[in-house]
């Protein structure tokens, strides 16, 4: 009578434990769609911003106001701003990279070695996808236009999406060795095993 009660307990938690190795590799793909996006974004914010900034310090006096002397205030603290962004954007992205291995360290999650198959099929996938963006990303980084000559510019980002497969498939099997080789301490440790 007794051990239906723990099947029952069981039966969720196993789902669970699937739930999040999908999260983390969610995390890891959406991190590089955004960065992939918040790269092109700035690069057309850039273009746009290089164009206006010297027609509206140019407008000159218009009646008692000098609309040349206002858009230096804003237009021009709204271009350093814009040059600043890809040191900004570069650093943000390092740093999810490095918090979904954190995560997985500070909470301890030890899915059951049955889920290893999982793992590895969705790393494949992972991978396979930073490939496919990574080369979208070198037609457009190798071209000739001004968007070309942006990403050019972005040296810290470029490098990490153009690697992003050797990346991600390092962080992934850094992850997965902290997620799997988890079981053997808790399994003697009395604590449920697995995380399960």
């Amino acid at each position: 009578m007794k051990l239906k009660p723990l099947i029952n307990k069981r039966k969720p938690m196993n789902k669970k434990a699937g739930i999040g190795i999908i999260i983390f590799f969610s995390v890891l793909l959406i991190t590089l769609i955004m960065g992939f996006v918040a790269v092109m974004a700035w690069s057309i914010i850039d273009i746009a911003s290089d164009e206006l900034t010297p027609i509206m310090t140019d407008l000159g006096m218009v009646d008692s106001v000098n609309m040349s002397e206002a858009s230096e205030y804003s237009f021009g603290i709204a271009n350093t701003f814009i040059q600043s962004l890809p040191w900004v954007i570069g650093f943000g992205y390092v740093l999810v990279l490095i918090f979904t291995l954190v995560f997985v360290f500070i909470v301890g999650y030890s899915p059951h070695p049955a889920f290893i198959a999982l793992y590895i099929v969705l790393m494949i996938l992972l991978i396979f996808g930073c490939v496919i963006m990574s080369n979208i990303y070198q037609d457009i980084y190798t071209g000739t236009d001004e968007i070309a000559i942006r990403l050019q510019q972005q040296e810290m980002m470029s490098y990490l999406i153009l690697y992003s497969p050797f990346i991600m498939s390092m962080i992934a099997l850094i992850g997965g060795i902290l997620m799997f080789t988890r079981q053997s301490s808790s399994e003697g440790g009395g604590t449920g095993g697995f995380g399960i």
